[in-house]
C-alpha cells in the first residue's frame, strides 16, 4: 500500500548537494524544473489501499526507470550508482546518507505496477511541464519517419540466449579459468527454448558467488545483463545479442523489415530538433499538439 503522507526530512547533510551537484548538472535541472508528484496519483490503483507493507514510492521508482533509460544501465548497475552518486540521490529526493532499494524491486515494479498506457500519460505530463517551465517552447512536434534496417541478422530467441551464455563462458575461460569447472553440460543445438533458459539459469547460479566477487567489470556487467534478461523475461523480445532493441516491423501490409523507425521531431517556434529511434514494432504518433 502507499503512504498517505510524505516523511519529514531532517538530514544535516542535505546542504552537501549545493557543493557536490553543480548548478548546470542535468539531473539538478530536471529535479528543479519538473514536478513528478503526478506519478503517485496515476499509479494509486495499482496498489492495495488497506493491506501490505508501505511500498517504495512510485514517484521514486519512476525516476529510477528514467535514470536507467537515460544512462543505459542494468538494474544492478543503476542501484549501485544510485547508492554512491550524489547527483542521482539528489534527483531521487534522497538524503546523502540514505540507502538504496534492492534491484529486484525494479523488476517487480515493471511487471506489476506500470503499463504502457500509464507510461505514455507520464511522458505527456513531463512534456507539458517542460514547455510550461520554458525548457522547450510551445508549438507542434512534427514527426518525419524513415525506416532503418538493423546491421545484424535476426535470430531465434533460443539462438540469442545461446549467444549470451557462450559469451559469458568465453570470458570466464579467458579470465577465471578455474571457474569453468562449475559449468554444466551444454544443451544440444536442437534444444528448445525452455531447456536453454534452464541451462543459462544454472550457469548464472553456479558462477554467481565468484563473479560477484571478481574485479573484472566486463564479466560482472555481462553476468548482470543476462540475469536481468532472464528475471524480466525480456529475453523473449530480443532477436540479436549485438542489437537488443531492433524489432520486426511493417513498411506496408505486405512488406516487413527488421530494424528501427527513425523519427525526426521538429518543435515549431523552438530550436529543438530531436532524432529518436524506435524499435520497428513500436507505434509513434505523427504529431503532438502543445
Amino acid at each position: 500500500m502507499l503512504r498517505e503522507s510524505t516523511q519529514i526530512r531532517l538530514s544535516q547533510y542535505r546542504s552537501l548537494y549545493d557543493v557536490i551537484v553543480p548548478k548546470d548538472n542535468l539531473l539538478r535541472k530536471i529535479k528543479e524544473n519538473i514536478n513528478f508528484s503526478f506519478v503517485n496519483p496515476m499509479l494509486r490503483e495499482q496498489y492495495c489501499d488497506n493491506f501490505g507493507r508501505p511500498a517504495t514510492e512510485p514517484e521514486m521508482m519512476f525516476k529510477l526507470m528514467f535514470l536507467k533509460k537515460l544512462y543505459d544501465l542494468s538494474d544492478e548497475q543503476l542501484v549501485q550508482n544510485a547508492y554512491v552518486n550524489m547527483a542521482y540521490k539528489y534527483s531521487l529526493d534522497l538524503d546523502p546518507e540514505d540507502g538504496m532499494i534492492d534491484s529486484s524491486l525494479m523488476t517487480k515494479f515493471r511487471k506489476t505496477r506500470i503499463t504502457e498506457d500509464i507510461l505514455e500519460e507520464m511522458l505527456k505530463e513531463t512534456i507539458r511541464q517542460a514547455i510550461e517551465k520554458g525548457i522547450i517552447k510551445s508549438g507542434t512536434i512534427i514527426v518525419d519517419s524513415t525506416h532503418t534496417n538493423a546491421a545484424v541478422r535476426p535470430k531465434t530467441v533460443t539462438q540469442v540466449l545461446r549467444d549470451f551464455s557462450k559469451q559469458l563462458r568465453k570470458k570466464i575461460y579467458k579470465n577465471m579459468y578455474e571457474l569453468s569447472a562449475k559449468f554444466s553440460e551444454k544443451p544440444d543445438k536442437t534444444a528448445e527454448l525452455a531447456e536453454e533458459i534452464e541451462y543459462t539459469r544454472q550457469l548464472i547460479e553456479n558462477t554467481e558467488e565468484e563473479i560477484t566477487e571478481t574485479k573484472n567489470r566486463k564479466i560482472i556487467e555481462l553476468y548482470e545483463r543476462i540475469k536481468e534478461l532472464l528475471d524480466t523475461d525480456r529475453i523473449r523480445e530480443i532477436r540479436s545479442k549485438d542489437d537488443e532493441d531492433a524489432r520486426f516491423g511493417h513498411k506496408t501490409t505486405a512488406s516487413t523489415f527488421y530494424g528501427y523507425k527513425n523519427h525526426l521531431a521538429i518543435l515549431k517556434k523552438a530550436s529543438l530538433r530531436e532524432l529518436r529511434s524506435l524499435a520497428a514494432g513500436r507505434r509513434a504518433e505523427n504529431s503532438w499538439e502543445h
